[in-house]
């Protein structure tokens, strides 16, 4: 199945259903959207939070508890779950789409109950194998 490796503390955020966006400055293959896809949280950090205000008002009425959550303590190295990729476009209206570069629109976002620790991810799409998945986690993935 195939997986994006995506920084800290945005991974999560996506993951858990709050950041409806990915932006990158290469478009997304076309054979990719409507696929489900596996999100890595990489082992390099981000740049932290630094979000506008709306972005924070996002975080602060989901239910998850990213809202209290130190940036430090998420996991990385680790599949933490998965998301449909159902768009991709330029100047999307979400408070996570950045001007300028492209919009990966991104639904049905699935929080795995336990990462799957120490996965070394890669550059663009790359295959994860499915079979090393522990059963629970299969539940949720859609192959």
């Amino acid at each position: 199945m195939k997986a994006i490796s995506i920084k800290q503390p945005w991974a999560s955020l996506i993951a858990h259903g709050i950041k409806d966006i990915e932006n990158r400055t290469w478009k997304c293959p076309q054979k990719y959207i409507g696929q489900r896809v596996l999100i890595h949280a990489s082992n390099s950090k981000g740049v932290g939070w630094i979000m506008n205000s709306e972005q924070r008002v996002q975080i602060l009425v989901h239910p998850s508890e990213l809202a209290g959550v130190d940036c430090n303590k998420l996991p990385r190295g680790a599949i933490i779950g998965s998301v449909v990729i159902s768009d991709c476009v330029q100047n999307h209206p979400s408070v996570w789409a950045e001007q300028g570069c492209w919009n990966w629109v991104l639904k049905d976002a699935v929080l795995f109950d336990k990462p799957i620790m120490n996965v070394k991810g890669k550059l663009s799409f790359w295959e994860f194998q499915v079979i090393s998945l522990r059963e629970d986690d299969l539940k949720n993935v859609s192959v």
